[in-house]
């Protein structure tokens, strides 16, 4: 059975080899070997091949190369790679092999660790590209459809610092929905009250005296309570009063007011970080504002609480505060536990809260008059807290500052039960442990924390690695970040403006202004961030950014300081100043020049250099570009001036003093904003306002100039369409060159052209000739063919004259036309331009007349001698245009051709 089936699978076997017999050519042999014969004919070849030749060549190859093969070929031979793995890894585990078992688990639980974090690591590069790429998108696109006027500020949202039941402010913001729409009622009416402050600023600078603008803006908030308190902030920063000294005379003002504008640009722009005296002033300014807030806390929660306060009639703070201690602690007829009585008083409480109020003074006469207890507790501190309160900046000698943080180490800090308001008053008084930013039951609101920071600063050393430095404490909130003062995003809460308010307080300046304009609420506090960099710069505390180093994107601009400290921040002001004006500019462009002149201001910036010309030069493009995009009429001229019919002018707006010295103003105003604004208006064919500031710039030959293009330009392309259009122009030019012949202007005597000639009483003979060649058509539509015909040949472009000179009457002198066809070219290019209009109207005319006249059958005598007359002209006309054929097109020869022959008939 077994071999019939080899029997059969051997002749299956034959079978599959069948076709390629039967295929195979006859002349080919078939080859029956064995396997056995043929390994041995295979290597019988492989004896017979010449292997040593192979290497030979392939050595003479590589060392074309410089190669050496043969010692390659003699480390690959002693190359043991059995060494490469230990013979452990490589070898089965046996089964009662624990160790290597264990280890083997070991180094596998590692490999695919590191394999699981590489993926990881990769998947999270890869997901934090796509959203950084996607984020970044958005920002930019933001900021195009912002640059292209497609986003403006909503309705700003009433937020304020909301009290909590017991008075204390818990900076918690409320959402409010604001309007999507445009410049909403609401925004518009802000935006009104701001820009009669800017209005009201520039007048007092106009006229020389201050004005205090951060009081006036503080006015204008309209209640918005963390508006109000970011301004309050800058306006004890900057010590300004709320109102100027009265007038007592005429003079008497100017010379003893304050002088606010620009008072702190040199202790704040001339170095890279402010000068010492400004550092203090802006903490001492922090603290003091967050004080008279917390005042107001006080009063509110003690006013809403009569019954268990029991306020009395004592107008004193002491007392306010006392009743607030009562509002606070007292409950059931005792204190709360935790607070030290002395007398039954919680005397370290109501001290810390005058302190905490600025009544400094007070705190220690509620000391003084518990002192014997005070110093049965606590020996030398009634001493200390009046060395400390007589104090211009709140410190102590270094031997009493010893000795209270002695007794805070020592006792204060391991005791059971402290009174943390005494905790808290030895930290603040000797400037203790500044590092420990928290106080337990005392710091409990973002103010409170706040003003504790900021009582700390002590900016005696001029180390700013310390760390009760204003620039430590810069850090730490700079590190904080804005989400420890803001809603985070997509929370659905609205920004109050906090973390601008203690940006402000660092001296954060520029910082400030960007977080209110950059961020993602809608744009609700952009109009309070243009007002804040108006007050900072009018003040000398704005920083801007120069060509170099500011961007078109964003208005902030962070630049290594090259002491290693901090970024230096500088903010784009005029590109700050022109995204929030540009809304309006087109319909009140005069408020729009009002912001404008905010820019001048920070022309005596010192560094970088060349930045304060930078600044004038941004105030000059924005002028021009307001003047570009205005319309016309009273209202436009009340922008750049204008001229009164007896040739005075009146004066203008965006000529103020406001650009800066009065050395430049006159120049500037010229050569800065004149002349090419008025390039830029002829180029975008305004030319009526072209000529206007041509004319209020003293280019009195220019305007004549341009109005003999503009005339040229309109008789040549002049339609139906454009009757209004040329009717204004010629109106105008009509009336400046009255005005011109009488004062003598325009008369071309200090312009010469190329060859010295007298270009621009040219310009004027060419406007006086295109005015007529206006009038003339207009004439000849009416009818008045006579008419027309006077006022051509009154220009004398066409030599119909020579026609009646010569001396045989029935033919014409062509000597002479041809003659004064030679001297075209002499002639003023908008009169050459317009040839073939002013040709046609002629034999327009010669036609109308001659139709006329042929039309007339009486005095037969007087008829022929017209018509004869009529005849010479046209053809006097037709020797003319002969040799200037080509200057117009074939339909136009052609027509003065049959106009001719019509004549002639």
């Amino acid at each position: 059975m077994a071999s019939t089936d080899l029997s059969s699978i051997l002749s299956a076997s034959r079978d599959l080899t069948k076709h390629l017999l039967n295929s195979k050519p006859p002349d080919l042999p078939s080859v029956n070997l064995s396997l056995e014969q043929i390994e041995a004919q295979s290597r019988r070849l492989v004896s017979k091949h010449n292997a040593a030749g192979d290497v030979d060549k392939a050595n003479y190859l590589l060392a074309q190369a410089s190669v050496n093969g043969s010692a390659l070929s003699q480390s690959i031979a002693h190359l043991n790679a059995s060494t490469t793995f230990s013979s452990s890894s490589l070898q089965p585990l046996q089964d009662t092999d624990v160790s290597s078992f264990l280890r083997h688990a070991h180094e596998q639980n590692l490999i695919s660790t590191i394999e699981h974090g590489r993926k990881e690591t990769q998947e999270s590069f890869y997901r934090m590209l796509e959203d950084r790429t996607a984020r970044d998108w958005e920002v930019k696109k933001k900021r195009l459809f912002e640059q292209l006027g497609a986003s403006v500020p909503v309705a700003a949202s009433t937020t304020s610092l909301a009290a909590s039941t017991m008075g204390m402010s818990s900076s918690t913001m409320k959402k409010q929905a604001s309007s999507s729409a445009p410049l909403s009622l609401q925004m518009h009416t802000k935006m009104l009250a701001y820009d009669r402050t800017i209005v009201a600023l520039n007048s007092a600078r106009l006229g020389g005296t201050s004005f205090p603008i951060v009081h006036a803006l503080i006015d204008a908030a309209n209640n918005n309570n963390q508006i109000v308190f970011m301004f309050t902030v800058l306006a004890n920063i900057t010590q300004e009063p709320p109102s100027l000294p009265p007038l007592e005379h005429a003079s008497a003002h100017i010379l003893n007011s304050p002088v606010f504008e620009r008072k702190y640009a040199k202790a704040y722009l001339t170095s890279q970080t402010p000068a010492i005296s400004l550092r203090k002033q802006i903490a001492s300014g922090a603290r003091q504002a967050l004080e008279e807030q917390y005042l107001s806390i006080i009063q509110r929660t003690v006013h809403s609480h009569p019954s268990e306060a029991q306020l009395g009639g004592d107008p004193s703070t002491a007392n306010l505060v006392r009743a607030f201690c009562a509002v606070r602690f007292y409950r059931q007829g005792e204190w709360l536990s935790g607070l030290e009585l002395v007398k039954g008083t919680p005397v370290w409480a109501q001290v810390f809260f005058l302190v905490r109020v600025g009544e400094v003074s007070e705190a220690f006469q509620v000391l003084m008059r518990l002192k014997d207890a005070v110093d049965a507790r606590e020996p030398g501190f009634i001493d200390a807290f009046r060395i400390w309160a007589e104090s211009t900046e709140r410190s102590l000698p270094r031997s009493i500052r010893d000795q209270l943080a002695g007794v805070y180490n020592a006792h204060m800090l391991q005791a059971q039960t402290k009174d943390p308001f005494k905790l808290a008053l030895y930290k603040l008084v000797a400037r203790l442990d500044a590092g420990r930013r928290s106080i337990p039951n005392v710091t409990t609101t973002t103010e409170d924390w706040l003003w504790m920071q900021f009582a700390m600063v002590d900016e005696s050393s001029s180390d700013e690695n310390d760390e009760s430095s204003l620039a430590s404490l810069t850090k730490v909130l700079l590190a904080y970040g804005e989400r420890h003062f803001e809603p985070a995003i997509g929370t659905g809460g609205q920004k109050s403006g906090l973390w601008a308010s203690v940006l402000l307080m660092c001296g954060q300046f520029e910082r400030a202004v960007a977080s209110l304009w950059d961020h993602d609420s809608g744009g609700s506090l952009q109009v309070e961030a243009v007002h804040l960099a108006i007050a900072l710069a009018y003040h000398g505390l704005l920083r801007v950014s120069s060509k170099a180093e500011g961007s078109d994107v964003d208005i902030l601009t962070l630049s290594p300081s090259t002491t290693g400290a901090q970024h230096i921040p500088s903010l784009a002001l005029h590109t700050l100043i022109w995204r929030y004006i540009r809304q309006f500019v087109k319909m009140d462009a005069k408020e729009g020049l009002q912001y404008v002149y905010i820019l001048p201001l920070s022309a005596d910036q010192p560094s970088p250099p060349g930045v304060g010309r930078e600044q004038l030069e941004a105030a000059w493009e924005l002028v021009r570009r307001i003047i570009v995009m205005a319309n016309g009429g009273p209202m436009w001229e009340e922008l750049v001036g204008g001229v009164r019919g007896d040739g005075t002018r009146f004066v203008t707006l965006s000529s103020s003093s406001s650009f800066g010295p009065p050395t430049l103003q006159t120049s500037d105003y010229k050569s800065q904003i004149l002349l090419p604004t008025a390039s830029s208006l002829l180029s975008n064919d305004r030319l009526t306002e072209a000529i206007k500031l041509y004319d209020l710039a003293g280019e009195y030959d220019t305007v004549v100039g341009c109005l003999a293009q503009a005339l040229g330009g309109m008789t040549w392309s002049a339609t139906g369409d454009q009757q209004d259009r040329t009717k204004e122009l010629e109106k105008t030019a009509r009336e400046i060159l009255t005005v011109y012949e009488r004062l003598g202007r325009g008369t071309g005597l200090g312009v010469s052209g190329p060859s010295g000639s007298n270009t621009g009483g040219k310009d004027r003979d060419a406007c006086v000739k295109l005015l007529k060649i206006l009038e003339a058509s207009e004439r000849g539509r009416d009818g008045h063919v006579e008419r027309a015909l006077e006022i051509i040949e009154s220009t004398a472009l066409v030599p119909l004259d020579v026609a009646t000179t010569s001396g045989k009457e029935s033919e014409v002198d062509v000597m002479k036309v041809t003659k004064k066809a030679e001297e075209f070219t002499q002639q003023h290019e908008a009169l050459q331009r317009c040839l073939p209009v002013y040709l046609v109207l002629c034999m327009d005319a010669l036609s109308g007349v001659a139709s006329k006249i042929k039309s007339v059958h009486a005095g037969e005598a007087q008829r022929h001698a017209t018509l004869a007359i009529l005849r010479k002209k046209s053809r006097a006309l037709m020797v003319y245009a002969g040799p200037l054929k080509y200057r117009m097109s074939p339909q136009v020869y052609g027509y003065l051709a049959r106009g001719d022959v019509e004549i002639a008939l």
